[in-house]
């Protein structure tokens, strides 16, 4: 075998591995339509169907599998908001993969069908929603929608501050929805203080 065809052999195997390890680490976006999937698999002994426009999620998710298993850790009720003349019920649901190194968990809204009632015969069976009585106390709003703060992340690796706006109201300990001054990135985050968030990535 000449050099020439031995250099050739070592350049197709390097493209090979390269391709085989590029494939490895594919990754699929999630989709509204997933989760819809997934809440009406959840509601489905009670007759609910979720759709996907009724879903937006509040930031890109990723996982290594292509339909992965969605389980639903929680659901805290939003403010209601709104919409074409009338008042509409909607819930943050927190969800992640049923195999945990699949995704992240991660957040999406979700908008309920007009008239479902959400009483604990007809919740997701997650703890937030067995117990939905309003808290005789409201703590005090530490940050209002459309405040400018920063929003701290990091992770064992390193951390980044970001500028950002609020979304939602809330108070310290809770987690809101903020972007990024133009709005093109949104984030959920940890209220620290009234100018401080903390959040992950």
């Amino acid at each position: 075998m000449t050099v020439r065809w031995a250099a050739v052999f070592l350049i197709m195997a390097i493209g090979q591995a390269g391709g085989a390890q590029s494939l490895s680490q594919r990754r699929f976006v999630l989709t509204a339509q997933q989760v819809s999937e997934a809440l009406t698999h959840r509601l489905a002994d009670r007759g609910i169907k979720i759709n996907a426009d009724e879903v937006s999620l509040a930031a890109k998710v990723v996982a290594t599998e292509d339909n992965p298993v969605l389980d639903i850790l929680a659901d805290d009720p939003m403010a209601e908001q709104m919409s074409e003349g009338r008042m509409e019920d909607r819930s943050r649901v927190k969800l992640s993969c049923h195999v945990a190194a699949t995704c992240l968990p991660f957040y999406a809204i979700v908008r309920w069908p007009t008239g479902m009632d959400k009483s604990a015969d007809h919740a997701l069976n997650v703890p937030s929603l067995v117990e939905r009585t309003v808290p005789k106390t409201v703590p005090a709003i530490t940050m209002r929608a459309g405040a400018h703060a920063t929003l701290m992340m990091d992770d064992d690796r390193a951390q980044i501050q970001v500028s950002v706006i609020s979304l939602e109201s809330g108070s310290v300990g809770h987690r809101i929805h903020v972007a990024s001054p133009d709005h093109k990135q949104l984030y959920v985050a940890e209220i620290v203080s009234a100018t401080v968030l903390k959040g992950s990535f």
